[in-house]
């Protein structure tokens, strides 16, 4: 989970930084266009102050005049003190051309246009400080807004990459504990396997009569059974690890129940244990996953089979929207400390007398049960773990028809 802190802090100020260029781009754009936009409005009232207005009574909002005209100076009623500039009205008077420029007086900055206008000269003086004030108060309130902005996004971003990344950083947990998990599971039957090889080699190789008689045939089905054992255990992992999705078809759950009872017949008889499929008799499709749902199947009878004393029972039945799958077995059951996580990956149980390669006192349930739940949670179903007197049965519920995705 630290990791997934560092990332979310990570991703949140990056984000943070392109926001914070993003609006500090926007701003700047927004005072450049109402600074522009004051220019504009200003130059316009002094080009009219200049060259359309008669009297210093008439001056145009925001503006000062003083006009000379035939010796005579007239000025308006509050020109800032230091102004008119009597230099720039000579030299417009005497050549005639128009200036304008800007002029800061009292810490107060102003725009002075003068110019020569039916035969007099006009000054006429913009006072720039109402424009500089509605920027200051601009530009205060976009810092105050992209700031109150940045840190929202912010924190919305951190919420966002942890809701984001958790998934990933469980997914990566999860996967953590599985290896860790699995290497430890497929540790006891590669020891068991190669035991058995090094103890048969040992006897082949010595010379000395044994006791009692070597059985090579036994002891090469007893390798080749844990040969099988660890194959099974691999393929379930590789089916475990496999995230792709598969195509949802219609699928004859009975003939499907009734095609994987019959391959674990065999295996079946050799440990002394009937199966019998019952239910329905008659066709039942839904649309599902066929490799996925066959592999709920033999994941249920693997694990049926391995802990039946006599008998183990394929069940199928319907109700108006739920097909129910439903094994059973007269065996040890489930122990009361297991059924609660009994569809994890790798559930062990307390209880003597279990399977070979168990430890002492250990019951392994391996990936099969797990494989079960992952599956009929991809086919919007669920397992759960049924009563039975002696015995143990696993039910599993999936509905008949695909559920919706809703997005």
């Amino acid at each position: 989970m630290d990791e997934l802190h560092r990332s979310s802090w990570r991703l949140a100020l990056q984000t943070g930084a392109l926001l914070v260029l993003l609006l500090v781009a926007i701003a700047a754009s927004v005072l450049l266009i109402v600074s522009t936009s004051q220019a504009s409005a200003a130059q316009r009232l002094l080009t009219t102050a200049t060259e359309h207005v008669d009297s210093v009574q008439d001056a145009p909002a925001g503006t000062r005049l003083a006009i000379s005209s035939q010796g005579t100076l007239t000025v308006s009623p509050g020109m800032p003190s230091g102004l008119p500039d009597l230099k720039a009205m000579e030299a417009v008077a005497a050549n005639g051309a128009t200036t304008q420029e800007d002029v800061s007086i009292g810490g107060r900055s102003y725009i002075v246009r003068t110019a020569y206008s039916g035969g007099r000269v006009v000054q006429a003086v913009f006072d720039r400080h109402e424009n500089l004030e509605e920027l200051n108060r601009l530009g205060l309130a976009l810092l105050l807004t992209c700031g109150g902005a940045v840190v929202l996004a912010s924190l919305l971003a951190v919420w966002l990459a942890r809701r984001a990344m958790r998934p990933m950083a469980e997914a990566l947990d999860r996967q953590r504990r599985f290896v860790a998990d699995a290497s430890h599971e497929l540790r006891t039957p590669l020891t068991l396997l190669s035991m058995r090889a090094q103890m048969l080699r040992r006897r082949l190789a010595s010379p000395a009569p044994q006791e009692p008689p070597l059985n090579i045939d036994a002891d090469m089905d007893a390798i080749i059974e844990d040969s099988r054992a660890l194959g099974r255990l691999l393929e379930d992992l590789l089916a475990s690890a496999d995230s792709r999705r598969v195509e949802h078809t219609a699928v004859d759950v009975v003939a499907l129940a009734d095609d994987v009872v019959q391959s674990f017949s065999a295996t079946a008889a050799r440990r002394g244990v009937g199966v019998e499929r019952t239910g329905i008799g008659g066709p039942q499709p839904i649309t599902a996953a066929p490799t996925e749902l066959r592999r709920l199947f033999v994941a249920l009878l693997d694990n049926a089979v391995r802990f039946a004393r006599s008998r183990v029972e394929v069940n199928v039945s319907t109700d108006s929207r739920t097909l129910v799958i439903t094994v059973s077995d007269d065996g040890p059951g489930f122990p009361d400390d297991v059924r609660p996580r009994a569809f994890e990956r790798f559930a062990t149980a307390a209880a003597a007398g279990t399977e070979p390669g168990d430890g002492p006192g250990q019951r392994h349930y391996g990936l099969g049960l797990a494989l079960v739940a992952e599956v009929a949670a991809q086919h919007g179903g669920k397992v759960e773990i049924g009563t039975e007197n002696p015995g143990a049965a696993v039910i599993v519920r999936l509905p008949r028809t695909r559920p919706r995705r809703m997005f």
